[in-house]
């Protein structure tokens, strides 16, 4: 017999199983959620944190039988296909880490935000200096407009496109994928 503390169970998934099972669309996030509310400076912390090797929190989901309204997609990457399941899984605590670990790799828009281009950056050779060090992640992790000079009229960037001509600032997405890239230099070998 099944009792309702059975059905209340810590389950240990890797982020890597985590975002891949969501791409497969395993995982609901209910409309009850609120928008994407997170900045670029939690998206590059929540990075740092991952780079490190830090908890970030746990993703807290609802297994049911119960079809509720959900978002249909996350940054425009569908989530969900609308079929009958007898099972559903909702994300209750963890959309924002959510949202922002997919469109940090893959891309994508945020509805009412059409300026803000998420996917992320990694700058290879910026070095954590100490197991204390909390700025270096701001010049690690960055995105576009962060790179891009705009023709020679952002002079800050100058610097960080011509990394990015010669290969040592890298969309994320290809420093955790790359057979050539060592992740376990980046912190991120849990990918």
């Amino acid at each position: 017999m099944t009792t309702y503390t059975d059905r209340i169970k810590p389950n240990d998934v890797g982020l890597t199983t985590y975002i891949e099972n969501l791409m497969k669309k395993e995982y609901q996030i209910p409309t009850f959620q609120r928008d994407v509310v997170w900045e670029k400076e939690n998206v590059k912390k929540l990075w740092d944190s991952i780079y490190k090797f830090y908890p970030f929190g746990s993703i807290l989901t609802w297994k049911t039988s119960q079809k509720l309204y959900n978002h249909k997609e996350i940054g425009g990457h569908i989530i969900d296909d609308d079929f009958e399941k007898n099972e559903y899984v909702y994300i209750l605590d963890g959309q924002q880490r959510t949202t922002s670990i997919v469109l940090s790799l893959l891309g994508g828009k945020i509805k009412g935000r059409d300026d803000f281009k998420p996917l992320l950056y990694v700058d290879l050779t910026i070095d954590q200096i100490d197991d204390v060090d909390d700025e270096s992640y701001k010049k690690r992790f960055l995105f576009w407009d962060e790179i891009d000079d705009k023709a020679g009229t952002v002079k800050a960037n100058s610097g960080k496109l011509q990394k990015y001509s010669d290969g040592l600032v890298v969309k994320l997405n290809d420093a955790v994928s790359s057979s050539k890239c060592n992740t376990q230099s980046l912190g991120i070998g849990v990918f």
